[in-house]
């Protein structure tokens, strides 16, 4: 299985492997252990078969109860357990969309009011949702979980900030977890392209800016000091333990 950062999946979006970072100690992350994604729930046999020979052993899904019942998860049958850590903050398709529909307010102002809903929620996800991220790094800790996959529905705001947790927690440089974070931009073209019709608000559901992370990483910094300190104090992650358990030897 060749090592590659956008996974080979053809029916669903924003597979994507954490391995092969530099982290602490100049050390690379160990590909095929964490992935992050999308919602999967029409994968093909192919895909399956493919996610299978991993084999992933653990799925950790972010969405909210509603939408795991609207779209549950295709079967993979090598996962072994899976844990449903909901952030409904996470979810802002009603309310973007309502925003959208709206024909009171000049273009403009709706993208000015949807860019503050979208930094609103990146400031509850490490206010009000610790618990999820904590909930997360206590798998990946206990070294029997891996090789896990987390995700939610677009893969990428509740998902990108675990991959950015996680990254963190393993020593990546903070501008390569930027430009993790905004590969979502290239691996989930074509997902909400049927939104298109509502303005330029879609982009929002499209894409993520640098700007969101930014907030939510300057909201543990005044919280905690730092980003580590957030991952130490708010999440209970043993740096060291992380690093042993996911940096190559």
């Amino acid at each position: 299985m060749s090592n590659s950062r956008i996974l080979p999946i053809k029916s669903a979006y924003n597979f994507r492997d954490l391995g092969g970072y530099i982290g602490d100690g100049g050390k690379s992350i160990r590909w095929r252990t964490i992935i992050r994604s999308s919602d999967f729930h029409e994968l093909s046999d192919e895909d399956t078969a493919y996610l299978a020979s991993i084999p992933l052993r653990t799925i950790v899904d972010f969405r909210s109860k509603d939408e795991v019942a609207q779209l549950p998860d295709h079967p993979i049958s090598s996962v072994k357990n899976i844990y449903n850590f909901d952030i409904d903050a996470g979810n802002l398709v009603p309310g973007l969309t309502a925003l959208c529909q709206d024909r009171t307010l000049p273009e403009k102002e709706k993208m000015e009011q949807a860019l503050e809903m979208m930094r609103g929620m990146y400031r509850r996800l490490v206010f009000n949702h610790a618990d999820a991220y904590r909930n997360l790094f206590e798998l990946l800790q206990s070294g029997d979980a891996h090789p896990l996959l987390f995700h939610c529905t677009a893969g990428k705001d509740r998902t990108g900030m675990a991959a950015a947790l996680v990254l963190t927690a393993l020593g990546v440089n903070r501008e390569v977890i930027y430009q993790d974070y905004l590969m979502t931009n290239q691996a989930l073209a074509g997902k909400y392209d049927h939104f298109n019709h509502l303005g330029i608000i879609v982009e929002l559901f499209k894409t993520v800016r640098k700007e969101f992370l930014e907030t939510a990483f300057e909201q543990m910094a005044k919280e905690c000091g730092s980003v580590e300190e957030y991952l130490k104090r708010r999440l209970n992650v043993d740096l060291e333990r992380m690093r042993a358990l996911y940096l190559e030897r």
